[in-house]
């Protein structure tokens, strides 16, 4: 199953996708020059908290 994409953060070289998956719920994809870093699902949380995971990843708070 393909994640949705809702929206998208960059800063420089990192980008982060928020994503919702059917069955996982909201998550993150997150990219270093364009190379997939690592994809996380936060499945007891809402899209709220996947954006500021994807925020904290591209303003160098949350460290992958």
């Amino acid at each position: 199953m393909k994640n949705n994409r809702y929206s998208t953060y960059v800063n420089g070289d990192l980008q982060a996708h928020v994503v919702k998956h059917p069955k996982k719920g909201w998550g993150c994809e997150f990219y270093n020059n364009l190379e997939l870093v690592k994809i996380e699902f936060y499945s007891s949380h809402s899209e709220s908290y996947a954006e500021d995971a994807a925020e904290n990843y591209v303003e160098g708070i949350k460290i992958i």
